[in-house]
């Protein structure tokens, strides 16, 4: 290995001569043809489906029989391919399958490659042409959508710097949090396109918010990662996109809201699904959980102090800035942020923890704020 690494095979004249006889007379190793791999034969469970991730997982190419810690591959070698010596050290991090397995996870991938859609060519922006909406409308339109922007702009980053750190035998999350970087990439696209033909350009960044995105970028661990990405953010954003879908101004966003929906639900049910495996297959990790969950409602819910995002959604709510609009917005606002506490723990109850009710701070929150909106005759579903 020290001699791979030190050495300039452009002047290694042993070598450059032993590649060029081989060239020139046809002298092949052909090593390569006696690999101790297994032989199968894949088919297509569905042909209307194509052969799928899930159609491979046979044999010692399946994903059944992976262990909880992957020994045997430190390289970029698929998982089932011969492993000769020679191959470097990729220096995975990630190499525990209770950090990052999930169920489906080959079905989202699957699903995800299945529904991608194009932000310049499936919104259809013709239909902005002439549309001019009031400048206070247009202006709270465009500081939510220069929210968003940054919102899937860490989105991307994210999942993406994980993927060098996973273990290649993990090939089906790999590529689920490939694509899933690709969607966010593809939201930060659109929203920054609506943000610009709003006709005011982009708005204001958002420092609590960013304080809150940071956050995801700094988990030590994948797992921490994804209970903070996954199953909160972005299951805090679905709640968001819905009722932005609702509160839009045109045909136009509404279209936009119910495509990044799409991928939303997809990113937030891999989420749960890893959340529900590490429970049912490593429930000493409970604890580890809760205190993963601790800190990423306190920092993801404390978005909703940011004037940045609330004010704006406040006027959209309401449809403008006189007294009666800003008692509207402040209704459907307050709607808004409990709701999101709600689906939060209706998540945790899918998943199987129904405890977090309990340890949570945020519960408690949620409570007395349903408590204080009915006192107020506001009615919440």
């Amino acid at each position: 290995m020290a001699y791979l690494s030190t050495t300039d095979f452009t002047q290694d004249k042993d070598f450059i001569d032993k590649w060029l006889y081989t060239i020139r007379t046809g002298e092949m190793d052909l090593s390569w043809m006696k690999s101790a791999t297994e032989k199968i034969s894949p088919e297509e469970a569905n042909p209307r489906r194509g052969l799928t991730y899930r159609d491979l997982n046979v044999g010692t190419y399946g994903y059944t029989d992976i262990p909880e810690k992957v020994r045997n591959n430190r390289s970029y070698a698929p998982r089932g391919a011969e492993i000769p010596e020679g191959v470097p050290d990729a220096q995975p991090w990630v190499s525990r399958k209770s950090e990052l397995w999930a169920f489906n996870t080959e079905s989202y991938y699957e699903e995800a490659v299945s529904r991608q859609w194009n932000a310049t060519t499936d919104i259809p922006w013709d239909r902005l042409d002439g549309v001019e909406l009031p400048e206070v409308t247009g202006k709270a339109l465009s500081q939510l959508m220069t929210f968003l922007t940054e919102v899937e702009m860490i989105a991307t980053d994210t999942p993406a710097m994980w993927l060098p750190r996973l273990n290649p035998d993990f090939i089906e999350v790999r590529s689920f949090i490939a694509a899933q970087a690709m969607d966010e990439a593809r939201h930060a696209e659109v929203f920054r396109k609506r943000a610009l033909t709003t006709g005011w350009g982009l708005m204001q960044a958002s420092p609590i918010n960013e304080m809150a995105l940071k956050h995801l970028r700094d988990a030590d661990s994948f797992s921490e990662m994804s209970v903070a990405l996954h199953l909160v953010a972005e299951g805090n954003v679905l709640t968001l996109f819905r009722f932005s879908e609702y509160l839009s101004p045109t045909d136009v966003d509404k279209k936009i809201f119910r495509l990044v929906m799409q991928d939303e639900a997809r990113h937030v049910g891999y989420g749960m699904q890893h959340f529900k495996y590490v429970l049912e297959h490593f429930p000493e990790k409970r604890e580890v959980l809760h205190a993963h969950l601790d800190e990423a409602e306190n920092i993801s819910f404390a978005g909703a102090a940011a004037t940045e995002l609330t004010e704006a959604f406040i006027i959209l709510a309401g449809g403008g800035l006189k007294k009666e609009n800003i008692e509207q917005g402040i209704k459907i606002t307050t709607q808004f942020n409990l709701k999101q506490m709600q689906e939060h723990f209706e998540r945790l109850d899918k998943c199987g923890m129904p405890e977090r009710r309990q340890r949570s701070k945020l519960y408690l929150m949620y409570e007395m704020g349903r408590a204080a909106a009915e006192n107020a005759g506001i009615k919440l579903n």
